[in-house]
């Protein structure tokens, strides 16, 4: 006989108050900076380089990505080692954002850690957090934060999602990708705008 108990404990409901947190999903590219034995990293696409390789890899580097780099090295080279910072960069996608509204070139999403083989993990996705990303403890100024579109009380079916993006689009006066919507820190996305053009959402 063995002495096993082998079906797991039921987790009981807890905080029964927590949030949904829904923000803008941006139609921008990904984009990841990180630092390891204290040197700055970009991760975009499928590769990942140093900033000391930025010169020889120029040309593969996203539009404008260069020149913003070299201007605001200081101020992300003040991330801790180990830690990462996720986000999007705008102007490459097919919605175009206006100065007015964006007067941002990098928009982020998460903050991160990153293992000895480049894997991310411990992915946050609280605003509230991204400081701690930074040895100062201070978000740089040209850093943009995603926008916040709605915190609800209770998850949001399909239908909620349309009445929310159809407000949300008449409110800031512009066409929007879609949402990412986040509880307990588990995402994911509504997206209603495909190469540039309206549709329904689905699965």
């Amino acid at each position: 006989m063995i002495k096993k108990e082998i079906y797991p404990k039921t987790k009981r409901v807890s905080n029964l108050g927590d949030k949904i947190f829904i923000t803008e999903k941006l139609d921008g590219s990904n984009l990841v900076f990180f630092k390891k034995d204290d040197e700055l990293y970009i991760a975009q696409r499928k590769n990942i380089l140093k900033f000391s390789e930025l010169e020889e890899n120029k040309g593969i580097l996203y539009k404008g990505l260069y020149q913003w780099l070299k201007d605001n090295y200081d101020a992300l080279n003040d991330l801790h080692n180990n830690s990462a910072i996720c986000g999007e960069w705008l102007g490459m996608g097919c919605l175009k954002y206006t100065i007015d509204e964006f007067d941002k070139r990098w928009y982020m999403f998460a903050k991160a850690n990153i293992d000895d083989d480049f894997n991310l993990y411990n992915l946050m996705y609280d605003h509230d957090l991204f400081i701690y990303s930074f040895q100062s403890q201070e978000m740089p100024n040209f850093i943009g934060i995603v926008p916040e579109v709605a915190e609800l009380n209770v998850l949001p079916n399909k239908e909620h999602l349309d009445s929310i993006y159809e407000k949300y689009c008449k409110k800031v006066g512009r066409n929007v990708e879609g949402f990412i919507v986040n509880y307990k820190n588990i995402i994911s996305k509504y997206v209603r705008m495909k190469n540039g053009k309206l549709q329904e959402h689905h699965e």
